[in-house]
């Protein structure tokens, strides 16, 4: 509850309400939206249905997820890209350097994201190539579960350097 008047004017007066700010949070939704999109579904893959082998796990719908996937993959890398370019010119508009760690972090969470979109990609794909990641899913799946952690971790602490 808000203390008094002077606190809900102050509340009223540091919320923003323009359009920027809620096409913001809708990229943000987004974006974590399509993330739990692509890992829930890798997690669904590792904890319920890869004991019933490659084939049955996705029960003839391999397509559908591989959709799905193109979908996340698209949004991630999109909106992503425009949260950092937002972070970065903002902080240079405010005169405020980000730490170099902070740009780092952002590499290294750029560049698992891409191998967590691959092995996604190729684990749902039909090609020769998807064959043969399926045949060790269930390995596949523990290492993108834990590129996704570390993904995870990754955006923590990129959150608490701003």
């Amino acid at each position: 509850m808000l203390e008094s008047l002077s606190d809900a004017v102050l509340f009223s007066q540091s919320a923003p309400t323009n359009s920027a700010f809620a096409f913001q949070v809708v990229l943000r939704v987004l974006h974590l939206f399509s993330a739990i999109i692509l890992v829930g579904g890798l997690f669904y893959q590792r904890a319920v249905l890869v004991s019933s082998g490659p084939d049955a796990c996705y029960a003839n719908n391999r397509g559908a997820w591989a959709k799905w996937v193109g979908i996340a993959t698209l949004l991630l890398l999109a909106t992503g890209l425009y949260n950092y370019l937002t972070i970065r010119n903002g902080a240079l508009a405010a005169g405020i350097s980000l730490p170099r760690a902070y740009h780092m972090l952002f590499g290294i969470k750029f560049l698992l994201g891409l191998w967590l979109m691959f092995l996604s990609a190729v684990l749902a794909g039909k090609s020769g190539l998807a064959e043969k990641f399926r045949q060790k899913m269930g390995m596949w799946l523990n290492i993108a579960w834990t590129s996704s952690l570390a993904i995870l971790v990754i955006a923590a602490m990129m959150r608490s350097m701003r």
